[in-house]
């Protein structure tokens, strides 16, 4: 059994094991690696992900190691903490897997969240304050959301009825609204903006074309048992 660590070394007896930074991680070959050790956030597993996505067909197993301000795959799927996991693997136990969807828009992966809405600006504002006891944990988050609250409820209603903006939300499957999406098979915009930034799973990137083009593309296996 071989196993692949991300930004943590965990020891696993009868295991070999490899622990990388997530910089490294992209110069590994996955060919024979059974499980994928990933210790951040929602914004690293995407990344992580994204780069596996990209290698080719080989598709290790994702053990999730939780340790991000939200931790919203984690939360979706009651995945247990990493040291039970461990210890189910020592003992040659069966784990339990699930699948879980991943969207491409253009040539970004992402798992659970896309937008050009409030969102973006969410995740912006509380990465400036990024700061002191604000560092870690999900306060910022919570504060910039309260900064962010009276922006959305004034421009709500011209970002609902906009075809330029959207924003999509996959872990709770509900009926879509306008431009505001839950179970999505694929979508296209015209934003008339060549570049633009958008808010996925956490992360901000830019996009540099007025055409965004989304769509479910693949599965890969998390732990969740």
């Amino acid at each position: 059994m071989k196993i692949v660590t991300i930004n943590n070394d965990y020891k696993i007896k009868g295991a070999q094991s490899l622990s990388v930074s997530e910089k490294e991680f992209g110069n590994i070959p996955l060919e024979n690696i059974d499980y994928i050790i990933v210790s951040g956030g929602d914004g690293l597993l995407r990344r992580i992900i994204e780069k596996i996505i990209k290698k080719g067909k080989e598709r290790p197993v994702i053990i999730i190691d939780a340790k991000g301000s939200f931790n919203v795959i984690a939360k979706r799927y009651m995945i247990p903490k990493v040291q039970k996991v461990i210890r189910k693997l020592e003992k040659g136990e069966e784990l339990d897997y699930r699948n879980l969807d991943v969207y491409k828009l253009n040539q970004h992966i992402f798992l659970f969240s896309a937008g050009n809405v409030t969102d973006a600006l969410h995740i912006h504002l509380s990465e400036m304050i990024r700061l002191g006891i604000l560092k870690k944990g999900p306060w910022r988050y919570l504060i910039s959301g309260l900064f962010v609250l009276p922006v959305t409820i004034l421009t709500f209603p011209f970002l609902l009825f906009s075809k330029k903006r959207f924003f999509i939300f996959t872990p709770f499957k509900m009926i879509n609204f306008r431009n505001h999406y839950t179970k999505i098979d694929h979508l296209r915009f015209d934003v008339e903006n060549e570049y633009n930034i958008l808010e996925i799973d956490g992360d901000l990137v830019i996009l540099e074309d007025r055409f965004i083009d989304i769509r479910k593309i693949d599965e890969i296996q998390i732990i969740v048992k």
